[in-house]
């Protein structure tokens, strides 16, 4: 084995490293809608920093996913660790509406960066190595490290949270500066690189193929982005909901790292369910346990509402690597990243705009009346995408 295998081999081991890190940065997660309330923010000032953050991450995402499939992984990479640590260190140090939305933008950057690129690297280095017929249980191993780490790091700042709410962002920082120092360790992996000069009509190609013209391709991406907005509203709510059940300070961080445990745990067991069951009927099921978590959170106003928390961040883990690896199976290297970038831009997109009207009715209803009619309009989406998925059904990878 020559020292660049080796390399290809050391990208995979990084990139469980980089997982655990950026599951590291969420020490404030358990406790960031109590954050933003003790620096005076209202419900819907809190969805609107998630909706300049959803803005920041759309107008960068396929541009993002472009520059990795033209310049490199390696590079991107850099770039999002390292706007990922200055987003965090504004937190850190502020404490306005206005800095809470420089740090969110920031941190945008580096999501929007990060987005599909390590999907992208793990595929193309194991590519390299004619080994791709492990990537979905590299990339379950990924979100589980990420979820594992997450969990833990939850629990962690629900008790630091005790002394001080701002003090979990500080200790988020250590975590993000290693992550920064992996990205730079990284070996960029041999690929058909874009060779247009003609940039944006490159991506305006991509994404019209992406969208337009593969319908199996727009299916899949369509049902991630939705299930995945429904995902993430569903955590914006969940303080909320502790708040309303009285569940103590002291346990939100272990509520949250329980739920984040689930998922890791999920996620790992993405590629054992693929044995033994149709991509596609997952699929349907994951969709389908969304859908009635929401409806049944618009009546069980008990801490036994908790489990439907657990229940939809299992599904998303399960759809998140699933989804990556049929993309992946479905593009080439050199549009690769730029496609794995349009599933988070249509769930950015679609939370950008559905969240300062959830922030709205949160601040007019209660909690209970906003996740039932968050439900049933995305029961009717999902149930409407089936129907119309029907065409393509066997078109999707099984």
């Amino acid at each position: 084995m020559d020292e660049y295998q080796r390399n290809l081999r050391g990208n995979i081991k990084k990139l469980y490293a980089l997982s655990i890190t950026n599951g590291g940065a969420f020490f404030a997660l358990p406790i960031f809608v109590l954050f933003y309330q003790e620096n005076d923010l209202s419900l819907a000032q809190i969805f609107l920093t998630q909706a300049v953050y959803s803005i920041g991450v759309v107008v960068l995402e396929i541009p993002s996913g472009y520059f990795s499939d033209h310049f490199g992984r390696k590079p991107t990479l850099i770039i999002a660790t390292l706007f990922w640590f200055l987003g965090y260190l504004v937190y850190a140090l502020s404490g306005t509406f206005g800095g809470f939305i420089v740090a969110e933008l920031l941190i945008a950057v580096g999501a929007s960066f990060l987005s599909g690129t390590t999907d992208a690297l793990a595929y193309d280095s194991l590519l390299e190595l004619k080994e791709e017929d492990r990537y979905r249980s590299v990339a379950s191993h990924q979100s589980f490290l990420h979820f594992a780490s997450e969990g833990i790091i939850s629990v962690l700042g629900g008790l630091i949270a005790l002394v001080s709410l701002r003090m979990t962002f500080v200790v988020t920082l250590p975590f993000l500066a290693l992550g920064f120092l992996i990205a730079l360790t990284f070996q960029e992996p041999k690929r058909h690189r874009i060779q247009e000069t003609q940039h944006l009509k490159k991506i305006w190609n991509v994404c019209t193929h992406t969208l337009i013209r593969s319908a199996p391709l727009r299916s899949i991406i369509l049902l991630w982005a939705i299930v995945s907005t429904m995902s993430l509203t569903l955590f914006w709510l969940t303080q909320p909901f502790e708040l309303m059940v009285e569940v103590p300070l002291v346990w939100f961080g272990v509520v949250h790292g329980v739920i984040v445990f689930a998922g890791a745990i999920a996620s790992k067991c993405t590629p054992f369910l693929a044995r033994w069951m149709d991509d596609r009927l997952l699929m349907l099921l994951i969709a389908g346990a969304v859908a009635v978590s929401y409806l049944a959170l618009g009546f069980v106003t008990t801490l036994y509402g908790l489990a439907f928390f657990f229940v939809v961040r299992i599904a998303w883990s399960l759809l998140t690597p699933l989804t990556s690896d049929l993309i992946n199976r479905m593009t080439t290297s050199d549009v690769r990243a730029t496609t794995l970038s349009m599933r988070s831009f249509l769930g950015r997109i679609i939370f950008a705009i559905s969240s300062p009207f959830i922030g709205a009715m949160m601040d007019t209803s209660s909690l209970p009346e906003t996740m039932l009619i968050v439900g049933l309009i995305g029961s009717a989406v999902l149930g409407l995408l089936f129907l119309l998925m029907r065409p393509v059904w066997k078109q999707i990878p099984a």
